[in-house]
C-alpha cells in the first residue's frame, strides 16, 4: 500500500474490489450471451468441460473490461480516495443500528395504517355517492 499524506492508500481493497465487479460483469454478460445465442438460434458449445463460448467471451469481456478501467489514471485514482474517504467513515454501532431499524419498521408500520384507513374511508365515501 502506498503511503500518501501520512494515510496509506487501500490499494489491495481496491483491486478486490475491481475483481469481484469483473466477475459480477461476467456472470451478468454470460447470461446475457446465453440469451441472444437462443434467441439467435445458435449453439453455444462448449470449448472447456463446463465452460461454453457465452461463458469464455463474456469473462473475457469482463476482464479486459476492468483491466482497462484499472488503467486508466484518473480511474484509479478515484477508486482509491473513495476507500480512502470509506476509512474515515464513523459506522454506526449494532445498537444504533438496531435502533433506527426499529424506528423504520414503526414509521412504515404507522404511514400503511394512516394510509390504509384513508382508502377504507375513500371506498365508503365513493361506495355511497356512487
Amino acid at each position: 500500500m502506498d503511503n500518501v499524506g501520512g494515510v496509506e492508500q487501500p490499494r489491495r481493497i481496491v483491486a478486490i474490489f475491481y475483481v469481484l465487479a469483473a466477475i459480477a460483469l461476467g456472470v451478468f454478460l454470460e447470461r446475457v450471451l446465453q440469451l441472444v445465442f437462443n434467441a439467435a438460434g445458435l449453439n453455444d458449445r462448449n470449448v472447456f468441460s463446463d465452460w461454453n463460448v457465452s461463458t469464455v467471451v463474456g469473462f473475457g469481456i469482463a476482464a479486459i473490461t476492468a483491466i482497462v478501467v484499472w488503467r486508466i489514471p484518473k480511474t484509479q485514482q478515484v477508486s482509491l480516495e473513495i476507500a480512502l474517504e470509506l476509512r474515515r467513515v464513523t459506522w454506526p454501532s449494532l445498537r444504533e443500528t438496531r435502533a433506527a431499524t426499529v424506528a423504520v419498521i414503526v414509521a412504515s408500520a404507522v404511514a400503511a395504517l394512516v394510509l390504509g384507513l384513508f382508502d377504507v374511508v375513500w371506498g365508503w365515501l365513493s361506495a355511497q355517492l356512487y
